[in-house]
């Protein structure tokens, strides 16, 4: 069993990981880095990571944001942990999108 600590720490290793993805136009490792990082977080909840990972989300654009909307459109419930996305215009259309629709019936 992981400990709520545990299960924080990994999501925001997997963040930071992402981060550096996105930075580095790693596309295939933000890929993969992302739909770890979302399967964890869609089955631990672990607020304290959703805490860094929501402003990164609102500041994604152009191929990163494809990337990290495909991997929250694959993870819903990861996806439902950042609702308040949805309505932010800041944020890309598809980061938006990805989570509105894991919101649907």
């Amino acid at each position: 069993m992981v400990q709520f600590g545990e299960a924080a720490a990994v999501v925001t290793w997997l963040h930071g990981i992402c981060t550096y993805a996105a930075g580095q136009s790693e596309w295939d490792l933000l890929e993969e880095a992302a739909n770890v990082m979302c399967s964890w977080d869609a089955a631990r909840d672990q607020w304290s990571a959703h805490d860094r990972i929501g402003p990164w989300l609102r500041s994604l654009n152009g191929d990163a944001a494809a990337v990290m909307a495909s991997a929250l459109r694959d993870h819903a419930e990861s996806a439902q942990h950042f609702s308040d996305v949805a309505d932010d215009r800041n944020a890309d259309p598809r980061i938006r999108q990805a989570v509105r629709a894991s919101a649907a019936p």
